[in-house]
């Protein structure tokens, strides 16, 4: 991987204010939003049926709660969210002065992993690839502008995304999943101790069942490919699996795609007509 900051355009930041807004948004989604303190907390928004509609990163700062989340999942998110604000003490505005982008290698300091630093650009730490710290940024242009690091190719940055197999739910993706198909349970977006929440039942049963049959693993390809959110995975000729995020670099596609658990014990894996190895991801899948 290279170093360096590279502006994230395909995310935005939602900002949730009033009195009631740590108990609304803690009612919506699969994690705690109680007790937040300096946490970079990865989250989902479900249907009733436990299907995603949403994956985010909560942050708290000034009396006030972020969400980073895909942009092209902000107007129907915020139109469904808003729904449900009823009589209760909560706005919500897209804070589209913030900028989102990802830093490799940073040369500031930084917080523990999925933690955060406030001040006038907030630094998230998130999980290290190849040996190398990667943060979130997030603040106006020009504050982000100030921290004087080396522009990164956007690929790149995705790349450490798929590589450490943390979700990104986005249009293409959405209702595809539920929370577990994606491993959330396994990287800290998906709890089980903390009440009901839309979908709750059903992500539950899923659980009790012992097991899911279906998980999300990394895959790579040595070749340039148009690899998107949405393809489908083929295993053993048959569309049987969905690609969550993909990125490609030179000549190498990297991506993180759902598949049936049983398909990795002897199943061939294709995607845009071209075989893809199943690699190991930095956690271990349950």
């Amino acid at each position: 991987m290279s170093h360096g900051l590279a502006y994230l355009p395909e995310l935005a930041v939602i900002e949730v204010a009033g009195d009631d807004r740590i108990a609304f948004v803690h009612g919506q989604l699969t994690n705690h939003i109680q007790n937040l303190g300096d946490a970079f907390r990865l989250a989902g928004y479900c249907t009733p049926q436990g299907r995603l509609q949403a994956t985010m990163r909560v942050y708290a700062q000034d009396d006030k709660l972020f969400m980073v989340i895909a942009r092209d999942l902000v107007e129907g998110f915020m139109k469904r969210f808003g729904m449900f604000i009823l009589r209760s003490k909560v706005t919500l505005r897209l804070a589209d002065e913030l900028k989102v982008a990802g830093v490799t290698a940073p040369t500031f300091a930084l917080p523990e992993v999925d933690r955060v630093s406030l001040g006038d650009v907030v630094v998230a730490r998130v999980a290290d690839v190849d040996g190398m710290a990667r943060c979130y940024v997030i603040g106006t242009e020009d504050a982000l502008n100030a921290l004087g690091q080396e522009t990164q190719d956007t690929a790149q940055w995705w790349a450490g995304e798929v590589k450490a197999g943390l979700p990104w739910v986005v249009l293409a993706t959405k209702e595809a999943f539920v929370p577990q198909w994606i491993n959330m349970d396994l990287t800290g977006g998906l709890v089980f101790n903390k009440g009901c929440y839309p979908g709750q039942e059903i992500i539950s049963r899923v659980q009790h069942i012992g097991s899911t049959p279906r998980r999300s693993v990394l895959m790579k390809a040595d070749a340039a490919l148009e690899v998107v959110a949405g393809d489908d995975v083929m295993i053993d000729g048959v569309a049987n699996g969905k690609v969550v995020m993909a990125a490609t670099v030179g000549e190498e596609t990297w991506a993180f795609a759902q598949v049936p658990l049983k398909a990795l014990e002897a199943g061939s894996f294709e995607i845009k007509e071209k075989a893809f190895t199943v690699l190991p991801l930095p956690y271990a899948m349950a």
